[in-house]
């Protein structure tokens, strides 16, 4: 059934159905077995498409209940299960891993310990994966051997020097998850994340005989045809990349990732939080958070991660500014969920942009405040504009717009500034009700008269 804002709003129903027919045509083009699409708005599935075979031998259609092996997109639920362990007190992030798993003392030489925060944001400078090859022989070792195997290993840098990912640091953190709350990494997921958000058809632990898992498929072979790669488990490395969940599953995950409120999972300190650069790359085109990357697409954050398994590529990705998510799922390897996301994005957040800017309410009474502003410091002009009071600064034309958030006091605003603090801006004015002054935090610009 077509969510109801799509009837309301035609030009976002048609930015969908280019996405619908694009995304169709890409399949085909990009002769991919399986993909499944989900628009999350505001808490819910706006719109979403299945394309193709979950299981090519048997027919078995693509649908929004499709599960498929969702990979890294698994740290973002570990890095929530420890940051809720924050929450809790159990905790902390600066914690060396040697405080909650006594067998491990990799150290850098002359370095500090690594800790949990160097764990979460691929800072430890431990190396990414197995000593053996997992990823092509698809098996894992069981907790026992990664132990073993991992005492055996050594940092190739010291903590902080750079960004280096690691499957090893995630899995790392599942022992953490497991010695601080006395339950396995999966059962306390399960009741912990999976259960206070109801995602009934998420699994952990995926099994071999689910009827409702895609197939993973190899690669496109020279001749056109693909083949079906072994069911396995992660096993020792479970907490960086064990997940199967669906479309509509993760929008559940999506709607508890785009509020700004307290949730039953993470206060909604931590969700900020993880949702912010711990770590900038290269180029400070984007960064790392707590369990998700991001980078600006525009003017606009996204974050979120993607997966990569024998025979599934996968993306999860938000616009937290505009209550948006996107949930891309696949059944080969040689797809590109990031392709979709991007075109996803580009059709979708002005449309999206514009619907907050319609929700905005201009206030009558605000037209006395609309005028310019001086000081020796500054010249401003206040606007209405998109149902907002806005201050622009005639000095530097370029920088966002100050926006006025109301306050319950009369004349005052909250300042909502790009890297300023929430502080307020009042309008003074004379016996007649006339604006003179305009004070921002302690200081004052006078109203000019036209």
């Amino acid at each position: 059934m077509a969510h109801p804002l799509l009837a309301e709003q035609p030009d976002l129903a048609t930015a969908i159905n280019i996405l619908d027919d694009w995304a169709a045509h890409q399949r085909q083009r990009w002769r991919q077995p399986g993909l499944a699409i989900g628009v999350v708005y505001d808490g819910e599935l706006l719109w979403g498409a299945g394309y193709g075979w979950a299981d090519i031998e048997k027919e078995r259609p693509v649908t929004l209940d499709t599960r498929f092996r969702i990979a890294s997109i698994t740290k973002t639920f570990t890095a929530t299960a420890i940051l809720q362990l924050r929450d809790a007190g159990a905790l902390r992030l600066d914690d060396a891993v040697s405080d909650h798993l006594s067998w491990f003392d990799l150290r850098y030489q002359d370095a500090p310990a690594i800790t949990i925060r160097n764990l979460l944001t691929h800072s430890s400078g431990l190396p990414r994966d197995s000593s053996n090859p997992m990823w092509t022989e698809c098996a894992a070792p069981d907790w026992d051997s990664f132990v073993a195997d991992t005492q055996k290993r050594a940092p190739t840098r010291p903590p902080y020097a750079a960004f280096a990912y690691s499957n090893l640091g995630y899995s790392l953190l599942g022992g953490v998850i497991e010695s601080v709350s006395g339950q396995s990494w999966a059962d306390y997921l399960q009741e912990h994340v999976l259960d206070p958000l109801d995602m009934r058809e998420t699994r952990p632990i995926p099994s071999a005989d689910d009827p409702l898992l895609a197939t993973g498929y190899t690669r496109e072979r020279a001749d056109g045809r693909r083949d079906a790669l072994p069911f396995w488990l992660m096993k020792g490395f479970e907490a960086s990349a064990n997940f199967a969940s669906s479309v509509n599953d993760l929008v559940k995950y999506a709607a508890f990732h785009l509020v700004s409120h307290e949730s039953a999972v993470l206060s909604c300190y931590s969700l900020l939080d993880m949702h912010r650069i711990h770590f900038m790359g290269d180029g400070w085109e984007g960064g790392y958070g707590l369990g998700v990357g991001l980078y600006r697409m525009n003017d606009r954050v996204i974050s979120g991660h993607g997966g990569g398994y024998p025979g599934y590529l996968t993306l999860f990705s938000l616009c937290r500014e505009l209550k948006a998510g996107l949930i891309v799922l696949t059944n080969a390897l040689g797809s590109d969920p990031h392709e979709v996301v991007s075109q996803a994005f580009k059709l979708l957040l002005p449309e999206l942009a514009k619907l907050q800017e319609a929700a905005a309410d201009a206030q009558p009474e605000w037209a006395r405040y609309v005028g310019n502003y001086e000081s020796e410091w500054a010249r401003q002009k206040v606007v209405i504009r998109a149902g907002q009071l806005q201050v622009i600064s005639l000095d530097w034309l370029d920088e966002a717009p100050t926006v006025l958030e109301p306050t319950d006091s009369p004349h005052t605003f909250r300042l909502k500034q790009r890297g300023q603090s929430n502080e307020t801006l009042r309008f003074e004015l004379d016996e007649a009700g006339a604006v003179i002054r305009m004070w921002e935090r302690n200081e004052y610009s006078l109203r000019l008269r036209d």
